[in-house]
Parts: C-alpha cells; structure tokens; sequence
C-alpha cells in the first residue's frame, strides 16, 4: 500500500507534486501511466508517494476519466489519493475530479468528500471567495484567457467544476478557514451533513491550506468517509499531514567495512565510536587465521542489523586493535578482503543500508566487485584522497558509498566521511525518482 497515490494530468505538474511531497519527507515517484496504468501497482510497494501522470490535460473529458479510474483502480489501497489539477485550473478539472471521488467511493465502500483548495500560495495562486487568482488578477484577465486548448472564461472554481461534472459543491470561505479551529470544523461538518461532494476551500497562504485539512479530518470523526483531495499539491500535502502519513521508512543503519590494519584506521574507528557511537565489530576468523569466516561474519551482521536502530553506524573491521594483529601471508591477503565482502553482500541481501563506507582500496574493490558494480559515480571529495558517490551498476545501483585508503587522512577523517555519507544518504532518499517498470513490455 502506498501511502499517498497522486494523479496528475501532466508530467510537470507530476513532478511538482512530487517535489512537494519530498520536501515533506516522504520518498516520492513519478510514473508514466497514460496507456501502462498497471506501472502504479509496482510501484507502490517502493515508494511513500506514487505520482502518476496521465497526459490527459488536453484529452477529452471522458478518456481524461477513463486514465484516472485505471490508475486508482491499479494503485488502490492507499491511505490519501489526489487529483493533481492545473494551477490555473486548464484541463478536465471537472470530469478528473468525479473519476477520482467515483473510484474510491467504489473501491472503498464509503463515502468519499473531494477537498479542492486550487491555491498553491508559493506560485503567486491564491483562492479567495471561490475564484482562482494568478498574481492577484482573476484567471480571465491573464494570458490563460487565450490558451490556445482550454481558454480560460471564468475564474468561479466551483463552476469550473460543474462544466464538466454534476457534482454538489460548497465552499469554505476565508471568514471560516480564518476563524478558530472550531468554528471551522463547524462549518465543514454542515456542509458534509448537507450533502456537500466537494469543498472548495479558500486560501492564500500555506498555513490556510493546513488549517483546511487539519479541520477537514476532524469534521469526519465518526462517520464512514474518506477524503481525497483535487489540487495543484500543497493542499494534499497539508492533508497527508492531518491524516498523520508518515515515511514508511524513516532511514537505515550505515555500515563502515574495514579492511585496514594501519594504526592510523584503528584510531578512526575507536574516534567515530567515541563521537558518533558507532558499533564496533572485529570480523570473525577462520580458528587462529587471520582471514574473517564469511559464514559467521554474516551471522554477527545479521544480529547486529537486527538490533540496530535507523540512525546507527554499524563497523565490521578486520583488525580493531593491536591485539588483532597477526603475520598475514600474500594468499592471505588476498583472500581477507573477499571473505569480508562476501559476508557484506549476504548483509545487504537481508539488510537495507542508507549507506556504505569502506576504507582500504582491496576492501573496496572486493566490495564493488561482490555487488556486481561497474564503478562508482564520484560526487565529491570529502578529504583528499576520501571520496563519496553512488554504485554505478547491479542490484544496488545508486547505494550511496564514501571510500578512502588505510593510510588516508587524521583522526577524525572517517568521523567526517560518515557525516558525509549519512547526509548524502539523507538527500538521496528524498529525491522524486523516475520510476521505471521492472517487466519488460
């Protein structure tokens, strides 16, 4: 179940949803479902946010509403769904909106109340008294008047509506969305006793549109309804907010591989445990061989991970101390490293990680290799010699990754490389991505 299902009728317009939503932090994508609407339903497992677009603006009311129930139908459950509609309201507002209050009423079983607050306060469009403004003038005195598909002749949004759609629409005007919160519940509550499908909420700032949805929440309290909303996004937004959708996944650990024996990584790493109280762990051998036993690595990460919250660093080193120091043969060495990897790769095949830091070049390089990775996509340099980036290639193509030598930096260099890391993990997660079908077509 997604947590939040959005159609839109452009691909701009999908991706200013989107944006919205990831501001928000909830992890968002876009997809393209004119003619593949079965794409949401992969998709909605994967992401907070499934903002799909129809490319439906300029069709005809009735295909317009067509794409939008094949979307819902293909993304249902999900706790909100929204209608993504024009700013200035070009397009099928109408026809959208009913598919939209149609198919969940269907899929739901309930009643289903459309809250449309067309205002997108940061875009310079505000609502007030029912009529839409673009820059403080009234959509028929701006350019849209003369857009040469869906010219705008009037600025009345409920009447907008009822172009297209018979639907029973009351306002919420700015005396009510100004007053106290009860006096605002209040005045929702009569219209949804007096039959009302749609609200039309005034609002020129964001906090208007939360005030709305806040309000819109507690006047259901009770009844067997469910809201969905038709806006340019704020206002779904605010309301995922009243409704209380959360990210599904609020980060990962990081995991920090070590496979150096400088004294110099053993002062890094009892640094980042004492500033950033990251968990140790020294690799288990194979009986006195210096070589980690892949099998019960695996099992120590396992536990770990187990037991680990989002936000903790997680070490698997070789060598910890000076205790740990052992006369390693050439064959040896080459085999510590792809015993550490592989007992990463069995972790990351159980485990989700936000991120991935590994210090000594053979280390890395057995890493990459054991992911199936091409490479890596460099972004930054964090110290000389320390660099951060993504995996290019594999199954965890786009892992966020920082990686540097044995013998690179001070004490507090790997301190400041899993700082770096867990910002661009943070970043990372937050970004719309373009969601692409798993099977093929």
């Amino acid at each position: 179940m997604a947590e939040v299902l959005v159609v839109a009728d452009d691909l701009t317009g999908a991706n200013a949803a989107a944006a919205g939503f990831a501001r928000a932090g909830l992890r968002a994508a876009t997809a393209s479902a004119a003619d593949r609407a079965g794409l949401v339903a992969e998709m909605v497992a994967r992401f907070d946010v499934v903002v799909a677009t129809t490319d439906s603006r300029h069709a005809d009311g009735a295909t317009a509403a067509e794409r939008v129930a094949a979307v819902v139908r293909a993304g249902w459950p999900a706790r909100l769904v929204c209608n993504r509609i024009d700013t200035t309201l070009r397009g099928n507002v109408g026809a959208t909106t009913r598919a939209l209050l149609d198919e969940v009423a269907g899929l739901s079983g309930s009643r289903v109340v459309v809250l449309c607050a067309p205002a997108h306060p940061a875009a310079d469009r505000h609502t007030i008294g029912g009529t839409q403004l673009l820059r403080g003038q009234r959509l028929e005195e701006t350019e849209v008047a003369h857009d040469a598909r869906t010219p705008m002749r009037t600025s009345d949004v409920a009447a907008i509506i009822r172009q297209q759609a018979d639907l029973a629409v009351a306002g919420i005007p700015m005396s009510a969305v100004t007053a106290t919160p009860d006096e605002l519940v209040a005045t929702i509550r009569a219209a949804l006793e007096e039959g009302a499908e749609v609200l039309v909420a005034d609002a020129t700032t964001e906090a208007h549109l939360e005030r709305a949805s806040t309000a819109a929440v507690a006047a259901a309290e009770g009844l067997d309804l469910v809201w969905v909303t038709s806006d340019p996004g704020p206002a779904s937004v605010a309301m995922a907010r009243a409704l209380g959708l959360e990210p599904r996944s609020q980060g990962a650990p990081l995991l920090a591989v070590s496979g150096s024996a400088t004294e110099l990584t053993r002062t890094q790493l009892q640094q980042l445990a004492t500033e950033r109280g990251a968990h140790l762990h020294r690799a288990p051998t194979c009986g006195d061989s210096p070589v980690p036993d892949t099998d019960a690595t695996a099992r120590l990460l396992d536990s770990a991970f187990s037991d680990a919250d989002p936000d903790d660093v997680l070490v698997v080193a070789t060598v910890l101390t000076e205790s740990d120091l052992h006369p390693v043969t050439p064959t040896q060495a080459e085999e510590i490293p792809r015993a550490l990897a592989r007992a990463v790769r069995r972790t990351l095949e159980v485990h989700r990680v936000d991120g991935l830091f590994t210090t000594g070049g053979d280390v890395t390089a057995a890493v990459l290799h054991e992911l199936g990775s091409h490479g890596l996509e460099v972004s930054d340099e964090v110290v000389p010699l320390a660099v951060a980036g993504s995996v290019v290639g594999g199954p965890w193509d786009g892992l966020q990754i920082v990686t540097k030598g044995g013998l690179v930096g001070d004490a507090g260099t790997t301190v400041a490389c899993l700082d770096q890391l867990r910002t661009n993990a943070d970043v990372h997660r937050r970004q719309v991505t373009s969601a692409q079908s798993r099977t093929p077509y």
